[in-house]
């Protein structure tokens, strides 16, 4: 997994609770801001077949958040993040970008601890 998410300067730290797990449903996309000593990282978060998938929330395009004109940014099949800015659309499994030629999402790699929380996850775990 790249590490470009660790390039903002938000970044929040190893271990940092995103949401709670039973925030994600099944085949939804979840806009919310990660704060981190007193600033905030935009994320979308998605849950299919069980499996949590997590980005930084900004179009490679013009890094707007995809969310930008509407929260509805997962399409109706359930398999692509949209961006409601400009259309682009993204796999929601893998980031990379579906149409055009813009760069993947950059995701974050997290993990769901036994306290019931989406967390960040350590680099060696």
């Amino acid at each position: 997994m790249q590490d470009t998410w660790r390039n903002y300067t938000n970044t929040p730290q190893e271990g940092a609770i995103v949401c709670p797990s039973n925030d994600l449903q099944e085949g939804t996309a979840y806009c919310r801001e990660v704060i981190n000593n007193d600033r905030a990282l935009p994320v979308i978060l998605t849950r299919i077949s069980g499996a949590v998938y997590c980005y930084v929330n900004a179009c490679p395009h013009q890094y707007l958040p995809l969310n930008y004109r509407s929260d509805s940014i997962i399409s109706s099949d359930g398999n692509r993040l949209l961006c409601s800015a400009h259309g682009a659309t993204f796999d929601i499994k893998t980031g990379n970008c579906l149409t055009g030629a813009f760069d993947k999402l950059d995701a974050i790699p997290v993990f769901e601890d036994q306290q019931g929380n989406v967390c960040i996850k350590n680099r060696n775990s």
